[in-house]
C-alpha cells in the first residue's frame, strides 16, 4: 500500500510540474446562437499556466457582421487552488451566472448550438486545406488557411485568414478574418470546429491559437464568422 501510495504522489507531482513549466490548454464551450442566429455566445475555461489559477472568458458576437457585441466580452481569474484532478469548470459556471444579463438581452438558446460541418479531434493530423461534404444539403466545401508569423519567444506574432468556397447551395467564394492583422503574442493558428448556423445562412469557424507564455505555450480560442450570400 505505500508503495502505491508513493507512485500516486510522484504522478500527482510529474502532473503538477508539467503544468507549471508546460503552458496551458483552455476548454473550449459552444454556448449557443440567439433564437434568430442573429447572435452567438461561446467561451473558455482552464488553468493559467504562469499563476496556476484558474479563469474563464464569455464572448458574444455578432455573426452578421463578425464583431464582439458592446459589453458582450467577459474575462476573470480567480484566487482558488484547485487540487490535481480538478478542472476549471467551476470559475465558467461562475463566470456565467455572473453574465446571465447577457444572456437574456441577446437571447441565447443554450441549446441552440448549430450544426458542425468540420471538427478537428485530438490526434488527427492538422491540414492547412480541407475538403469536405455537408451531407445534409450537399454542399461541398474547400478551405484554405494562410498565416504569417513575425518574430520570436515574447515578441512572437500572427495573423491569418481564410478562404472558403462552396459548390451547391449557397455557392460562392468568401475570404474571412484579416490578413494583414498580426495577434501578439500567437504564434500558430489552425481551425478546431466549422459550425452552420440553425438558419443555415451563417457559418461560424471556431480558431485554436497557440500562444507564448512564460511557462511554455497556452492554447486559446477565437472565433470569425461569415454570412453566405
Amino acid at each position: 500500500m505505500k508503495i502505491r501510495f508513493a507512485a500516486l504522489s510522484f504522478f500527482l507531482l510529474a502532473v503538477c510540474a508539467f503544468s507549471a513549466f508546460a503552458g496551458d490548454v483552455a476548454t473550449f464551450v459552444n454556448l449557443g446562437f440567439s433564437e434568430d442566429s442573429g447572435y452567438f455566445m461561446f467561451g473558455f475555461h482552464g488553468i493559467d499556466g504562469d499563476t496556476n489559477k484558474p479563469f474563464a472568458e464569455l464572448y458574444t458576437v455578432d455573426v452578421k457582421t463578425n464583431s464582439f457585441v458592446t459589453g458582450g466580452v467577459a474575462k476573470e481569474s480567480f484566487e482558488e487552488n484547485l487540487y490535481p484532478g480538478q478542472d476549471a469548470s467551476g470559475a465558467f459556471y461562475t463566470l456565467l451566472e455572473k453574465n446571465t444579463g447577457l444572456v437574456q438581452r441577446f437571447r441565447i438558446k443554450h441549446l441552440r448550438q448549430g450544426r458542425l460541418l468540420y471538427i478537428l479531434l485530438n490526434g488527427d493530423a492538422i491540414k492547412g486545406n480541407l475538403a469536405f461534404r455537408d451531407f445534409n444539403t450537399g454542399s461541398e466545401y474547400s478551405v484554405q488557411m494562410t498565416q504569417t508569423t513575425a518574430g520570436s519567444g515574447s515578441q512572437v506574432k500572427s495573423a491569418f485568414h481564410i478562404s472558403m468556397d462552396i459548390r451547391g447551395n449557397n455557392p460562392g467564394t468568401y475570404t474571412i478574418g484579416r490578413p494583414g492583422y498580426y495577434r501578439e503574442k500567437v504564434m500558430d493558428y489552425r481551425i478546431r470546429q466549422i459550425i452552420l448556423s440553425p438558419d443555415r445562412r451563417h457559418i461560424v469557424f471556431v480558431i485554436e491559437r497557440d500562444q507564448y507564455s512564460a511557462t511554455g505555450k497556452s492554447v486559446r480560442y477565437m472565433v470569425e464568422t461569415v454570412k453566405l450570400y
